[in-house]
């Protein structure tokens, strides 16, 4: 890596690994691939502590590993078939929750991060969110020109889906939004637009 390369805001993520003084462990993770990493911290130890787990089944894939999960797992194991139901049950989870409790989270950036969105408004502290990326590299981007936050981005050029320009999509990292800062890409000659490139599969 070339100095000066390194953006500070952006995320760095890690192999998940229990936290010894959390008073509580609660795993989310999504589809087969966040399963794995769950099945991977469950192979480390079975903490004292309670611990919860979310499952975000996957529709289009495979779900044997989520039942292995669920035969690994406490008797505290919930599947979801939707990202919108597990975040209300999140928000139901974290409203009677107590101090000292540690969130683990492996899945792609997009899960993450809204995982953190609302564990924020209780409170929790990023560092007590445990993220392993799993899955799509796939980024959202958030315009900086109309605001919209743009998912499922592939390529190093993204159209927005608000205001439909051509952003850039940076390294630069929000954790505000859960997104990556976009900018339009032919400001400065209109109608220019660089070769588009699969970088995040």
């Amino acid at each position: 890596m070339e100095r000066g390369y390194w953006i500070r805001s952006k995320p760095v993520y890690s192999t998940l690994i229990w936290q010894a003084y959390a008073t509580a462990h609660l795993i989310l993770v999504e589809g087969a691939a966040g399963a794995m990493a769950a099945l991977k911290l469950f192979q480390q130890m079975q903490p004292e502590q309670q611990v919860s787990v979310f499952y975000l089944k996957d529709t289009n894939a495979d779900n044997r590993l989520g039942e292995t999960l669920n035969k690994v797992a406490p008797d505290d194991f919930f599947v979801h078939d939707s990202s919108e139901t597990l975040l209300i049950g999140l928000d139901h989870y974290l409203s009677k929750a107590k101090m000292g409790l540690h969130i683990y989270v492996a899945g792609a950036e997009k899960f993450m991060w809204s995982i953190a969105d609302v564990a924020s408004r209780y409170g929790v502290v990023d560092g007590d969110i445990h993220k392993e990326l799993t899955g799509t590299l796939a980024r959202s981007v958030y315009c900086v020109h109309c605001k919209t936050i743009t998912h499922e981005a592939h390529t190093n050029i993204k159209q927005c889906d608000g205001c439909g320009r051509m952003l850039f999509v940076r390294d630069h990292f929000s954790r505000r939004f859960g997104a990556y800062m976009g900018l339009m890409v032919d400001a400065e000659a209109p109608g220019e637009i660089p070769d588009i490139e699969e970088i995040y599969p």
